[in-house]
């Protein structure tokens, strides 16, 4: 159903761009993140917290270790700066409602990664670029790979 809905609300976007052609419309922010982590909570075994909590949205199924996830449309995922999360997913969801698994696992690349980070003070998180998070995902010990619902 989450995949037929999305793609709804896909085409609803296309008929206000075309409608009004000056404005973009994206489905982004707390739309575009509830959407996926209903996706990953579907697809990996991940229980997602009832309210939002701080930091995390959810615990593995199995060893009821926190996860951070991160849903991005576009290039691009915030990551935060003021801490590690102890498992991180991150997904691109596409136009036609299915998504790509951009990183998956322990935040320890990252953790490497920020340190030759220059820093924002105006904001609290970093932008990785889709194509880092997938450079990142090369370099998770595999141990820690959140696992796929079959």
């Amino acid at each position: 159903m989450i995949y037929t809905k999305i793609k709804e609300l896909l085409e609803i976007v296309e008929q206000l761009k075309t409608k009004y052609p000056k404005k973009e419309f994206t489905l982004d922010g707390r739309l575009i993140g509830d959407l996926g982590e209903i996706i990953v909570a579907e697809n990996y075994k991940i229980d997602l917290y009832d309210k939002v909590k701080n930091k995390y949205d959810g615990i593995t199924e199995n060893g009821k270790i926190p996860v951070q996830i991160k849903t991005t449309m576009k290039n691009s995922v915030w990551y935060p700066r003021d801490y590690h999360p102890e498992l991180f997913l991150a997904i691109q969801l596409h136009k036609d409602g299915t998504f790509t698994e951009l990183y998956n696992g322990n935040a320890k690349p990252f953790e490497d990664y920020i340190k030759t980070r220059k820093r924002n003070q105006d904001y609290n998180y970093f932008t990785v670029t889709k194509g880092k998070l997938l450079e990142l995902n090369e370099l998770v010990d595999k141990t820690t790979r959140i696992e796929r619902r079959k």
